[in-house]
């Protein structure tokens, strides 16, 4: 543990830091600084980095690329506690501590996000007896975020959404690990958000997702043994990874929010535990996530399999203020919407958009610095979805902004009685089909006409 010592040199050193950063052409990096000396020989993140301090220093930490994810470009310069003089400096792809705003305070801060759009339009989600649960294929689903920020959750809450309220997927049938098992995050400096965490910024509505445990390696791997479980052989599973990712001797990993974290050695072999089922659809949003592609379409018994991630094994993914833009650009291709409801245009696809459409969408889309999405599949994965493709009823864009019975007026109790009169006739002649299709082209009207009524005051 670092020592506290006071009077510390600490304007020589933010000045010298400064200029460092200037000199190096490095300016837009952000900086923060510790009021405490690390002693030679102090290993800092331990089993992620294993840094290893060379000599008693104050540390400043200076980050590269603040507005990707974790871990990206970073580094730690070494300042002497005596004179404030510079020492050196230490490449690192993650902060000395995953809670480093409890003990580094910033003094330069030149590159933040930028604020979120404004929400554009509310959204009223149609009721349930829209959805028709005997045509959706059956569904299971693993949403996972370690060391959680904002933009985690509100990936997952979308996702969330999209699965319960337009594919039909039962929120039992999926298992959310977020943060500590709680609803809540880190906030930027990777301390746990303090007071209520308001409402999810998509549609400024109260979050739905149901959290299930801590996003912790053994809960994932838990989580994929238990799905196995239930597994048949014509079900189909998702699972999608979140939050930050690090490299460690070449090897990927997801980061969790305590313990260990997670390899592609983990998800490989709690993958190839399960028992034989359809269609497996993975995406992953995390840094380096690439470096699980392959272990996870090798290991999978799946009939078929397709992975998608924001990034190679080499590289770091991007973040927003409120959403990832990788993640953001796949849920909204699965949704045929944006968060705040408003109709996706173009669409990602002429129906349920397939595992590969949906790639392709946010390959097209997703122009972040850093984000170089990939993907692979196995026998067909490709053409996966999370419906059936028999099924797409598109709701023409402006409905979804009114309650169902503004969109469709009782009718009067004369008309009912006509129409029941013509169908019961039209039953017992047998000659159904044509006026039965010249009664939907006149309610079809109806309806057109009053929308247009509605949205006309």
């Amino acid at each position: 543990m670092p020592d506290r010592v006071e009077g510390l040199p600490l304007q020589v050193i933010r000045n010298l830091a400064r200029i460092h950063l200037a000199s190096g052409g490095q300016s837009d990096s952000n900086l923060y600084v510790s009021d405490a000396v690390y002693r030679r020989g102090e290993v800092l993140l331990p089993g992620r980095g294993d840094i290893v301090v060379p000599r008693d220093s104050v540390i400043v930490f200076a980050d590269d690329e603040p507005l990707q994810n974790w871990g990206h470009e970073c580094r730690y310069l070494l300042h002497d506690p005596e004179s404030g003089e510079l020492t050196g400096e230490i490449d690192a792809l993650l902060p000395p501590t995953l809670d480093f705003g409890r003990d580094f305070v910033p003094f330069h801060v030149p590159t933040a996000f930028g604020p979120p759009e404004p929400l554009r339009w509310p959204i009223v989600y149609l009721p349930e007896w829209l959805f028709f649960p005997e045509w959706t294929s059956h569904w299971y689903v693993i949403l996972y975020s370690g060391a959680s920020m904002n933009r985690h959750l509100n990936d997952m809450e979308f996702l969330y959404r999209t699965l319960v309220n337009t594919y039909g997927v039962p929120a039992e049938n999926i298992t959310v690990l977020n943060f500590d098992g709680s609803l809540t995050y880190n906030d930027a400096d990777w301390t746990p958000h303090q007071g209520s965490i308001g409402n999810w910024p998509g549609d400024n509505t109260p979050y739905q997702i149901q959290i299930d445990g801590p996003g912790t390696r053994d809960a994932l791997v838990n989580a994929i043994a238990e799905v196995g479980t239930k597994l048949g052989p014509d079900d189909n599973l998702l699972l999608h990874t979140n939050n930050h990712g690090n490299t460690v001797s070449g090897v990927s990993t997801i980061i969790s929010y305590s313990g260990a974290d997670t390899t592609p050695d983990d998800v490989s072999n709690a993958v190839g535990g399960l028992p034989k089922f359809s269609c497996f659809m993975v995406m992953m949003e995390q840094c380096y996530s690439g470096g699980f592609i392959q272990p996870i379409i090798d290991a999978s018994p799946a009939s078929c399999t397709s992975v998608a991630t924001a990034v190679d094994a080499n590289h770091t993914s991007a973040g927003g203020p409120e959403f990832d833009p990788f993640a953001l650009d796949w849920i909204e291709a699965m949704a045929g919407t944006n968060p705040d409801g408003t109709t996706l245009s173009p669409a990602a696809a002429n129906g349920p958009p397939t595992a590969q459409e949906a790639f392709d969408y946010a390959l097209a889309t997703d122009t972040e610095y850093g984000d170089d999405p990939q993907f692979e599949s196995s026998g067909g994965g490709e053409n996966c979805t999370l419906a059936r493709s028999v099924v797409w009823i598109p709701i023409p864009p402006l409905w979804r902004f009114l309650f169902p019975w503004q969109i469709l007026p009782d009718p009067s109790p004369e008309r009912i009685s006509e129409l029941s009169a013509e169908v019961t006739a039209l039953v017992a002649s047998g000659e159904l089909t044509q006026p039965l299709a010249e009664i939907f082209q006149s309610t079809r009207v109806e309806v057109t006409n009053a929308v247009r009524e509605r949205l006309s005051r």
